[in-house]
Formats: structure tokens, sequence, C-alpha cells
């Protein structure tokens, strides 16, 4: 689920599905990474040459972390404690076997709307454990969805482009589990020195988190 620089075969969302979207807050990240040097990225999504190229590009390093689809399957959930009970997410199993990025920190993290489409218990870790791997003074951009339903919740992956518009191509088939509201987001960034919101006309909120 963590690679520098390995493709994943069949990873590539087909290139006919591209849509653009404007985006405030990738446009503060890539001027950061515009005027920096030898920064480590942590890219979240399927693995995109397209990505790496362009980060590359720049003079930085790049990592993947592809987390919706291990999330989403039933490996992760623990037996009911009574029968017909709910099974809870083993978030800490989770967060050992697909965050555990051996010792690496990072300068931006790329986490795009990941936590919409990840079991509500697991996202307070999530972003605990961002902010345990992102140096100080490190970015991290996150978008996060208005609604649970519409053409604009669809699982995307977002490919990197030299202006503001990022490109957004078919990810796969997950639904949207969770919308949070902007006092959840700030409790999920809470530590962090910086937070800034920017809202997107397809409903979508954008946050510069910086550590």
């Amino acid at each position: 689920m963590f690679d520098k620089f390995k493709k994943e075969p069949g990873s590539s969302p087909n290139s006919s599905d591209r849509a653009a979207r404007h985006s405030r807050g990738w446009n503060d990240v890539r001027t950061h990474l515009q005027k920096s040097e030898s920064l480590r990225v942590l890219d979240f999504g399927l693995t995109s040459p397209a990505n790496i190229n362009y980060l590359t590009s720049l003079g930085h390093s790049v990592y993947m972390a592809n987390i919706v689809q291990d999330a989403n399957r039933p490996e992760w959930l623990k037996p009911a404690e009574t029968e017909g009970g709910t099974q809870d997410f083993d978030v800490d199993r989770f967060i050992a076997s697909n965050l555990d990025f051996s010792g690496r920190d990072f300068d931006v993290i790329l986490l795009w709307d990941t936590a919409n489409y990840l079991p509500s218990p697991m996202v307070p870790a999530l972003f605990e454990r961002l902010r345990e791997v992102l140096r100080p003074e490190g970015r991290l951009l996150a978008f996060f969805h208005g609604r649970l339903e519409g053409p604009e919740t669809a699982f995307s992956r977002y490919q990197l482009s030299d202006s503001d518009d990022l490109l957004v191509l078919d990810g796969g088939n997950f639904p949207v589990r969770q919308v949070y509201q902007t006092r959840q987001v700030e409790r999920f960034l809470e530590g962090f020195s910086n937070v800034r919101f920017f809202l997107g006309k397809d409903n979508v909120r954008e946050v510069i988190a910086v550590r």
C-alpha cells in the first residue's frame, strides 16, 4: 500500500474519464512545491505516473499510499461482541498495517478526499497519524465532500498539473461513507499550527493545514 515509484498493475484510471477541477488548495501547495527544493511528498490514491513525473521534475521525492480499497475489505472488522451486534472497525491494526512509513516523514501530504471514503472510526486516527509523520512547517492538503451522493462524490484520482486545475479521473466504485462538518474537520486538525478552508463550487471544502 505504500510505495516509492512502484506502479500497480491496472491501477491507472482511464484517460477518457478526465475532467478539470479548479483548486485553490492545489494552487497553494503547487506554489510551495515550486519555491522549495528536495521535499518529500506523500500522495494518496492509485499510483499515478503523471503525478510522479510532475513532482520529480520539480526535484522532489514521491511516495504513494492507497488505503481506501483496503479499508473497505471485511477483514478489518472485529467480531461482534454479541450475536447480531455491530462489528467495529479495527483501527489500530489497520494503522499499523497500512500507515507504517518505515520511519519516514514528509514535507507535503496530498490526502485529497480519502477521509470521506473510510469507515468513520478510522478518520480521527488517520489525521493523528499524518500529523505525526508531517515535518514541522509541512503542509497537508485535504478535500471534504459536502454531500453523500451526486456526480461530484464519485471516488476519483486527482492528477496534478502546472496550473490551478486538477485532472479528475475515475478511481473506482467506492461510496462516500460520511460527510464531515467544519467543526468536525477542525477537531481532526487540532495540533496543526495553521488551518485554512476554501469552498469549491462543487460543494467540496478544501483544507490546507500546516504543522
